[in-house]
């Protein structure tokens, strides 16, 4: 049987849930068998979460629209016409301001954007052959510098697969793995620069439990559901064995 082809507009419409009943159903059943097309989607939720993130982040610093005083009272149609471009070119002028002057959201919070769409189902499914899994890790440690493949079995993390993503032009790395209730886990690796943390800082990002640090250049954050008991002891091993792939 012939592999249904889905153009890039069909599966941006079944992530905004604007796709037909037909085409989505056809979605649904091809993602249980073909690991590309579930690659596909997790790096358009990707752009779709960064993009986010960033108006987000340009909204809460743009300045406010102007009263432009008469304009409103004004009958002469020209007049409020050149009203309603001054407004357009203070909002325009502002925003460009923004986008020059402020600093870009923190790579933690875009990558936890993008990690709050994830549910079970989205990691279930059939697993990639051992060699496939194996030779994605090879791909990505050569993309970041930093051996992956020697990553250890963490107890109470089923891992699932690897992809590469990106933050402002820069290669991120995303493991992900499955608690045994079907919580989505997600190891992220950025290379960011900056001195090493002291120790791994737990906190909260869109509801789910975070663990981040920096070690050797490079920023890690593992993510997963909130009041899962593996992730503190994850982190710490993780944490171990990057330093040991960096060396």
């Amino acid at each position: 049987m012939t592999k249904r082809v889905f153009s890039d507009e069909d599966l941006t419409l079944f992530l905004d849930g604007e796709a037909s009943e037909a085409v989505a159903q056809e979605i649904e059943a091809a993602l249980i068998t073909d690991p590309a097309l579930v690659a596909s989607l997790d790096e358009m939720r990707a752009a779709q979460a960064a993009f986010v993130a960033d108006q987000d982040a340009l909204l809460a610093v743009a300045p406010p629209i102007p009263d432009l005083p008469g304009a409103a009272q004004t009958t002469f149609p020209w007049v409020a016409a050149f009203g309603g471009m001054a407004a357009g070119l203070v909002i325009a002028a502002g925003l460009s301001w923004s986008i020059l002057t402020q600093d870009a959201p923190d790579w933690r919070d875009v990558v936890a954007n993008y990690q709050s769409l994830y549910v079970t189902e989205t990691l279930a499914g059939p697993v990639e052959p051992e060699s496939a899994l194996e030779a994605k890790l090879t791909d990505l440690s050569g993309v970041l510098g930093l051996d992956l493949t020697t990553l250890p079995t963490v107890d109470g993390l089923e891992y699932r697969r690897a992809q590469q993503l990106g933050y402002l032009g820069t290669p991120l790395a995303q493991l992900t793995f499955l608690t045994p209730d079907g919580g989505p886990v997600a190891l992220c690796i950025l290379r960011v620069g900056g001195p090493n943390s002291d120790g791994i800082e737990a906190e909260t990002l869109e509801g789910m439990a975070a663990f981040s640090w920096v070690d050797n250049g490079y920023g890690v954050l593992l993510i997963g559901p909130q009041g899962d008991t593996t992730l503190p002891d994850a982190a710490t091993v993780f944490r171990a064995a990057l330093r040991d792939a960096a060396a």
